[in-house]
């Protein structure tokens, strides 16, 4: 009986290190964008989000969704 020699080679590693580089480089893209969107303005003004223009969310910004309510307050 022969015994194994080989292996996945060279191929598979290029591969792997191909997947793990792109997965880095959109995940720091992915955060570059995060930021963008979280910023807030620095002049003391108030930044208005979609969702506060809509009225979908709570005057407490914890993100629950407000169904039903005037906003007479």
């Amino acid at each position: 009986m022969t015994e194994f020699t080989g292996g996945p080679g060279f191929a598979a590693f290029v591969a792997t290190f191909s997947l793990v580089l792109v997965t880095i480089v959109l995940m720091r893209s992915l955060n570059k964008q995060l930021r963008k969107v979280r910023t807030a303005r620095t002049d003391g003004g108030a930044v208005m989000e979609s969702s506060e223009a809509s009225g979908t969310e709570d005057d407490n910004r914890d993100g629950r969704k407000v169904a039903g309510e005037s906003r007479d307050s």
